[in-house]
């Protein structure tokens, strides 16, 4: 799967929510939800780490719960992406692959 096809994907859901609990969605809320889940994905590392208080979960609950908070991370970037109409594809391959001296399938 693409990265577009999952943009796409999540902003059906994000789509979904909003109407479900009468958001107004933009760009700035996209980006304040970002900032939100971004704390969460904070929160979740320092306990996975042992940083922080275990808050009474398991090692496993603790991992799981820190993926479930990356993939808030990501679907929340793709979704701000969205509302500023950027490829999320083009981003990524012209910000990270334009210096990448043996791209794969490259020879």
């Amino acid at each position: 799967m693409h990265l577009n096809d999952i943009a796409l994907r999540i902003e059906n859901l994000s789509a979904q929510y909003a109407e479900v609990y009468g958001i107004h969605r933009s760009a700035e809320w996209a980006l304040l939800k970002l900032t939100e889940e971004l704390g969460e994905l904070t929160q979740a590392h320092l306990t996975a780490t042992g940083q922080s208080k275990d808050r009474g979960l398991t090692s496993d609950k603790q991992q799981h719960l820190l993926a479930a908070e990356l993939g808030d991370v990501l679907g929340m970037c793709l979704v701000y992406a969205g509302q500023l109409g950027i490829d999320p594809e083009r981003a990524i391959a012209e910000k990270w692959f334009q210096h990448e001296k043996n791209p794969p399938g490259v020879e």
